[in-house]
């Protein structure tokens, strides 16, 4: 609590000093970002103006299919900037490991996103950038970001630098980069991560030719620590034998590590045919505006994608079989994919008879999994050397798809996409989504009304079928997994509410599951082996969800709310917590003007369930073990924070799970939530 209250005194200093320091910020600061012009005098008339730089920036992310644009936000907001770094989430929808960047899964099932052919990369979404979330730019002037996010101390505390570059030649053509890294001791032994990311894009919009490219290359370094050995250190630590502090903890391994690499690259380019109109500006003026009436897009995606588990030290009775020989672990896969398609479109609006656009296309895709070499029996070949072999597994698609889109209506915007696997591997295999908006008057505003809905049955990830390594090992033919799902919103800005309700029907669900034994035949304090296979259920799983997001507004005070409600027929197979809950309250108001602030605190929590174990063999969520299960949750994560927005520099200082104290705080079974302790970022926003 003193650290609190130290954080709180340093806030109102801040305010009482807060002239004075803008002042001085302003007095040095670089006259360009400031677009008033400076008062003339005698002394500044004959003198040449300022040169105003122009700060508009926009940005927006494209489909992987189609190439069609959406527009999404800059990343300028200073409102929860406090909450981007951690990994729980901005409201704290995730179970993690506790570090930054370590693996994660969201409690929210409607959020989670599809199994990925290279799994290994979804519990890292903090981190990787898929395709659709990729951002590109278009900038008056360069624009450069550079944001610092750091917290604790040099031995348990962690660094998050980004830096984003772009620039225009011209109004069509934009090119930039970004380069992201990660470096966290973390709060616990031998659960430190280190990720690095480098990236280029380029795109170019003209009327009738557009193109979007990317590259990005990964880095992903995280320490394995199998969890702490005790619960009892967090939840009874006066039943140890002496005090320890989070670092001192004993863990169940070490000098352990998983290592991924990626080298990804993409681009989409399209050709539009069409005419010029001419449209009136004002009574006197017109221009030509090009109408495009069709176009042919052509996508292709390449990418090389490598997984490292290494094990210099084996703990005994830790995993349940072992498959490879050696003292030590060096689990390497690999993913080589290609993917291309070429399509044509029908657009949207070149008449009045042209309500929707339409668009089809055919694609092929071959991918390329390495493995270490196996038998039928699920072992593996070693030559006369003991070298385990090497084994390329092969899958490929013929793929057709196509999509009817209205999104320049005023009332009604909707869209229909679908695929099918033709022939190939995955023959069969498809996937139908639609979604909806209608805008509605309501209070002199206007409610929008959203419907999602897909329908997919797909062959599992290649992992789920095949996996080999020294400590996991299975050969499956699974069934295909059926998914419905039907969810609508509704969004009140008015009342600032948004309601969601969603329902989803799975049939042949699939996903891992903890299958170690019991080593010691105590059922009172049971202990069980680490392991990890893939299971699939035949019945019919319902899983049912309701969120509001409730936001009040009293003059400068806000509050912030979003709950969740979740059900499930089958909790065995799909294990979700009945409520979650990220409530925010604030302070909104202005320093001297100039220096916005949010002072405020905020809470996640969510009801116990028996949350997802955690495999450092597969760096994947899995359920429970049935022999040994534990329920994590009814706990508060408590912070207070100060936020702030001066100009071009965005900062905040939090001090983050305030109310540590009664010891029931986990992310995951072994996993706890790291202790109370500062945090601070900073980010800077340069127009020229």
């Amino acid at each position: 609590m003193r650290i609190a209250i130290s954080m709180l005194l340093m806030v109102f200093a801040l305010a009482v000093n807060a002239q004075r320091i803008i002042s001085e910020l302003e007095t040095n600061s670089d006259l360009s970002m400031d677009s008033r012009p400076e008062p003339e005098s005698e002394s500044t008339s004959e003198k040449k103006k300022t040169k105003v730089i122009p700060h508009d920036i926009h940005a927006w992310n494209i489909d992987e299919k189609y190439g069609n644009i959406t527009e999404t936000q800059v990343d300028t907001l200073h409102h929860m900037f406090m909450n981007t770094d951690l990994p729980e989430g901005i409201e704290g929808h995730y179970n993690s490991l506790g570090n930054v960047g370590s693996p994660r899964m969201s409690r929210i099932f409607m959020e989670r996103s599809t199994t990925s052919d290279f799994m290994f990369t979804d519990p890292y979404d903090m981190f990787f950038v898929t395709t659709e979330k990729f951002k590109f730019y278009n900038t008056k002037s360069p624009f450069m970001n550079i944001t610092y996010n750091w917290n604790g101390s040099k031995n348990n505390g962690s660094d998050h630098v980004k830096a984003t570059f772009t620039n225009n030649a011209g109004k069509k053509f934009n090119f930039g980069g970004i380069f992201d890294y990660i470096y966290g001791r973390g709060y616990y032994a031998n659960l430190s991560t280190s990720f690095m990311n480098a990236s280029a894009w380029a795109s170019y919009i003209s009327d009738k030719y557009n193109f979007h490219f990317y590259y990005q290359h990964n880095f992903m370094k995280n320490a394995e620590n199998g969890g702490i050995e005790d619960e009892g250190y967090i939840t009874n630590p006066e039943s140890m034998s002496k005090n320890y502090t989070s670092n001192d903890i004993p863990t169940m391994l070490s000098n352990t590590w998983n290592r991924q690499e990626h080298d990804i690259a993409f681009f989409n380019h399209q050709y539009r045919f069409g005419f010029y109109r001419d449209e009136e500006v004002d009574s006197v003026t017109t221009r030509q505006v090009f109408v495009p009436v069709s176009k042919i897009f052509h996508t292709i995606k390449f990418q090389n994608m490598k997984r490292n588990y290494r094990a210099y030290t084996e703990r005994e009775n830790y995993h349940s079989y072992t498959y490879l020989p050696g003292d030590t672990t060096q689990d390497r896969t690999k993913n080589l994919a290609i993917r291309s398609h070429i399509g044509l479109s029908l657009c949207e609006g070149f008449n009045k008879w042209a309500v929707f656009g339409a668009s089809a296309y055919i694609g092929y895709e071959h991918k390329r999994y390495t493995q270490p070499d196996s038998t039928q029996y699920g072992g593996v070949h070693t030559n006369t050397t003991g070298i385990i072999g090497k084994h390329n597994y092969n899958e490929y698609n013929v793929l057709a798809g196509g999509q009817i889109l209205r999104s320049q209506g005023t009332t009604i915007n909707y869209s229909l996409d679908g695929e099918i696997s033709v022939a190939g591997t995955n023959i069969g295999d498809f996937e139908i989504d639609g979604k909806a908006k209608v805008n509605i008057p309501v209070f002199g505003d206007t409610a929008q009304i959203a419907l999602n809905a897909y329908i997919k049955n797909k062959t599992p990830s290649f992992y789920f079928r095949n996996y080999h390594s020294k400590h996991a090992c299975w050969n499956l033919e699974l069934e295909k997994e059926l998914r419905q799902r039907v969810a609508g919103t509704i969004s009140i800005p008015h009342t600032l509410t948004k309601v969601t309700v969603g329902i989803e029907n799975i049939k042949n669900f699939t996903y891992f599951q903890n299958t170690g034994v019991l080593i010691n035949g105590d059922t009172n304090n049971p202990i069980i082996t680490n392991n990890i296979a893939p299971m699939q259920s035949e019945d019919n799983i319902q899983i049912i969800s309701a969120n509001l997001r409730q936001d009040f507004k009293l003059g400068i005070l806000n509050w912030e709310n979003d709950i969740t409600y979740q059900t499930c027929t089958h909790k065995d197979v799909v294990p979700l917590p009945t409520l979650s809950l990220y409530t925010n309250i604030y302070l909104r108001f202005n320093i001297a003007k100039v220096l916005k602030t949010e002072f405020g605190a905020d809470m996640k929590y969510f009801t116990e369930y028996y949350a997802p174990d955690y495999s450092p063999v597969m760096g994947m969520f899995m359920n429970q073990n049935s022999l040994k299960k534990t329920k994590i949750g009814n706990y508060p994560l408590m912070s207070v924070y100060a936020n702030f927005d001066l100009k071009r520099t965005r900062f905040y200082v939090m001090y983050h799970h305030a109310n540590q104290s009664d010891g029931r705080y986990f992310w995951a079974p072994g996993y706890p939530m790291n202790p109370a302790s500062i945090r601070f970022g900073l980010s800077w926003n340069f127009y020229d």
